[in-house]
């Protein structure tokens, strides 16, 4: 029985820190993630931007959660591009911070 439990508890450390595929892109607060990001880089960069579809994420455990997404994204008069984002997020103090967003 001790044996199990540490295995579990290394393989849970070594899981740690490491990217893994998000299961359920419709996920409600997947969605939320993506729509800040879109959001703030709107306002950042004074465009007038649509989340039109979250294409692939990852999420990564560190302090909180970071965030990994490639979102299609329609800009106003330019059409719709695919955009790697990073977001961090606070569980503690519920706060969302905005790292990366890259056309691909």
């Amino acid at each position: 029985m001790l044996y199990l439990l540490s295995a579990a508890v290394t393989t849970e450390a070594a899981l740690r820190g490491g990217w893994e595929p998000i299961k359920d892109l419709e996920d409600p607060h997947v969605r939320e993630v993506a729509e800040y990001a879109v959001s703030e880089h709107g306002r950042l960069k004074n465009l007038q931007l649509k989340l039109e579809k979250i294409v692939k994420g990852e999420k990564q455990v560190v302090s909180g959660i970071m965030y990994r997404l490639v979102l299609a994204v329609e800009e106003k008069g330019a059409g719709t591009k695919q955009y790697t984002v990073i977001v961090a997020e606070d569980n503690k103090m519920h706060l969302k911070s905005f790292k990366k967003f890259v056309v691909e």
